[in-house]
This record gives C-alpha cells, structure tokens and sequence, in this order.
C-alpha cells in the first residue's frame, strides 16, 4: 500500500495536518511512538499552565489577605494535583487520538526512520508515501557533564514533592515561567543564567520590569554565571560551584533550551538537509530538500510555538490536497510567557522596527492594578504601543500584566488588521479595566 500522505508525529500540528489531508480525500497515516498531542499536550503547554494556575491561586491568597481575608491554612495536596494534571492529560490523549480515528487516518503505533526518499521503517514494518510531513518536534537540550544531577524540563511535571530550594539552569521561556510557579509555591529559587539578562528576544523594558517582580517575589537571579562544578553534600543537598559562587539546593531543573527531535529519522537516506543547528532545512512552503517531504513546527527552529505547527501542518495539507493557499501572518505572531506577572508581546519591538529602517515612537504606561489596590510600592502593569510615524499604525504590542496572555491575543488582532493610534483613541473604554489604559495611553 502507499499513502498520499504520511505524517511522523503526532502532536498538535502533526494530527492537524494529517485531519485535513483526510477531509480532502487523502488516505493518511500517522506515525506516533508516544503519547499523542506531542510535547504541548503531555510535557508543556498544558500541564504548565496547570501548574501556573495551582500556584497562582496562593500569590491571589497572598494579595487577598491585604483586603482582609485571613487565611488560617494554606495547605496544598500536591500528589492530589499531579493525579488531576495526569488525568487531564490523558483526556486530551483521548481527544487527539479519536479525531484521527473519527476522520479515518490509519494510526501506526511506533518510531520512524527513513530507508529512502519515499520509504519508512517502524520496527520491522515499511510504509510508503506519495508525501511525507515530519512534525517530530523538540526535545530538552541536554546539560553536559553534569547530566546525574539535573533534571529537564520533561521531568519537572512527575516531580513527587515539591523541595524547600529548587536552583533553575536558563534565561529564557521554561526557566522563567518554572522559578515564577515554583516561587508562588513557596519554594525558594535561585535563577543561574550565563548571559546578562533574561528574555533576551523581548523588549527590553519588559523584561527589567519582570525581573524586578521576580526579585521582589524573593526569587534570587544569578547572570553571568558559568557552572563549574555539580556535587551531592548529602542524600538531599546538593551544590553548584559557579565561577564566583556556592549554591546550596534540593532540585536542579535544567531550562537551557529544546533542540530540534530529528536524531533517529535518518534523514540523509531521504535527501533532507540539516541545517548548522539541527534543525530541518526547508522553503517559504516547509517543504524541505527533498520536494515531496515537508517540515512543521519545532523541528523547523523558528518562532517553536504551538500555533505555528498548527498552522504550518493546516497550510501544507490545504496546499496539496485542496489546491487552496492559506494567508497567514506570520510576522505578527503574538506571544505569551507565564511569569508573575505574565509578559506578553505581539509585532516589532522599537530597536527591531528601527533596524527596518522604519520611523517609529513608542507609548507606554506604568502602573498599578487594581486587584493590588491594598499593596504598597508595587506597580505590576506596564504597558507599551510601538507606533509608525507617518501611517500612525500600531506595529507593537507590549505588555507585562496579570492577563498579559489574554491581552496580548486582541491586540494581535488590531495589529494584524492595521489598526492606527486613532482606531485605539475612537474605542470607548471599559471602565474600571486596567486594559482601559490602552486607549487612553
């Protein structure tokens, strides 16, 4: 037998390209070795904003307290929250796997390699295609040397009890987002990052803004750090000797970054090149270099977001299979990362638009919400509206905000549409809103 298409992975945008193939007539496989819904479903995405939502629940109960509510106990069930988290887990296993059966995609229980251009092997089987799409996605970078005594990013959502001191390895999305949550909890964390600020692909007021937050949250950051040396003190205590410091701590998480999940497809026996990092060399299209194997999501290396591959695999499949070209924007992609408070950003910052050669300014606001109306010398919302000069169009969006993520999806809409300055200023606002502050900015 040989499919139209074959799919290797079945996360979010694996099974939405191989869905629309099959609508279109197309008789689709699906090659899956784990569990379905890929690294956002089972080990990202989802489990961290449930474990966003447990923690955020006691800094609320930490604010509250400042209306008047008194909390006598705050006690939380963590192997109770863990056996929530895997059930909901498994549900949406469910969900992904009866909507390939529901649109009669053929599911094949393992892992793929190729043998040539139009060839894969899963265990002692081949299979055959007129196409291939490859949505294997990401796996964490791996610390060397001190590989014993870290822990990833994949492990992090099995963590049996949560530790008095947890040290995070990383400046960017995951490392952030997990000393925010595991802060919130109550665990003390040290943040050890190499490079001088964190976030570093955001704008830059944002991000010394949140890291303020995160000091005033008690959460110790260490830049410019090089880790020398990893060593047990006792069966609970371990220590990191960095270049200039000691580090006692119970947990390790390693959040240096995901690289590209391409290792065992034996890529070269199907012509598809590698580029200088990993990932999988490919065109405008996603096609790769060899014209009938196409390329989504993580393995690609570029804006790695869920979304993406989602809308990469629809693209592709609507592409072959419907002769119908999909326009998307994917310049102006809108992004959140789950701190407390949230940062969220959507288009140009003010240096990338001047880079463009592009005339811009920029309008920002700084203050306090009013949730936190009882604490004092706080301000936890900041906002910022990158604006073009001449056509007064809103270009950026930049927000640090209790709902920056909420936020952060309407104002890429404006900015995907073209909204100007005076479209913002015509809009009555909401009032008491903090989100009110962008048409009176």
């Amino acid at each position: 037998m040989i499919y139209d298409l074959i799919v290797i992975g079945a996360g979010s945008g694996g099974v939405r390209s191989a869905r629309i193939a099959a609508t279109h007539g197309a008789k689709v496989a699906i090659i899956e070795g784990s569990k379905f819904g890929g690294t956002c479903v089972n080990l990202g995405c989802v489990p961290k904003k449930l474990f966003y939502y447990v923690s955020q629940f006691n800094k609320d109960l930490d604010n509250y307290a400042s209306y008047g509510w008194n909390v006598k106990e705050k006690k939380l069930n963590w192997k109770k929250f863990i056996t929530k988290k895997d059930n909901e887990i498994n549900r949406l296993n469910s969900i992904y796997k009866n909507l390939l059966l529901k649109n009669k995609v053929t599911i094949i229980n393992g892992f793929a390699s190729f043998i040539d251009k139009n060839t894969v092997k899963v265990g002692n089987k081949k299979f055959k295609s007129k196409k291939f799409i490859i949505a294997t996605g990401s796996k964490p970078r791996v610390l060397n040397n001190f590989q014993k005594f870290v822990h990833s990013s994949d492990d992090i959502f099995k963590i049996p009890t949560l530790p008095e001191r947890m040290s995070i390895l990383g400046g960017g999305y995951i490392a952030i987002e997990f000393a925010c949550i595991f802060s919130n909890l109550g665990v003390k964390v040290d943040l050890l990052y190499r490079g001088n600020k964190i976030l570093k692909e955001f704008d830059q007021d944002l991000t010394e803004k949140l890291q303020e937050n995160m000091k005033n949250s008690k959460i110790k950051i260490h830049l410019n750090v090089e880790i020398k040396e990893i060593s047990k003190s006792d069966k609970k205590n371990l220590v990191i000797k960095t270049n200039n410091k000691k580090i006692k701590t119970n947990y390790i998480l390693s959040a240096i970054g995901r690289e590209p999940n391409v290792d065992k497809l034996n890529l070269s026996e199907a012509k598809v090149q590698i580029n200088d990092d990993g990932s999988i060399k490919a065109n405008r299209d996603f096609q790769t270099t060899n014209e009938n194997i196409y390329a989504i999501g993580d393995v690609l290396n570029y804006l790695n977001l869920t979304p993406m591959a989602i809308r990469q695999g629809h693209y592709i499949s609507e592409k072959i299979f419907n002769k119908k070209t999909l326009e998307y924007d994917f310049k102006n992609v809108p992004t959140a990362v789950f701190s407390s408070p949230q940062l969220a950003s959507v288009g140009l910052t003010l240096d990338a638009a001047r880079l463009n050669r592009m005339e811009c300014y920029e309008l920002k606001t700084e203050f306090k919400s009013m949730k936190k109306s009882f604490k004092t010398n706080i301000k936890d919302t900041f906002y910022k509206l990158v604006v073009e000069k001449k056509s007064q169009k809103v270009i950026g969006a930049h927000i640090l905000s209790d709902d920056a993520g909420e936020l952060i999806q309407l104002l890429a809409i404006l900015i995907v549409s073209g909204a100007t300055l005076d479209d913002f200023k015509k809009t009555v606002p909401v009032h008491p809103t903090s989100s009110e502050e962008f048409i009176t900015i």
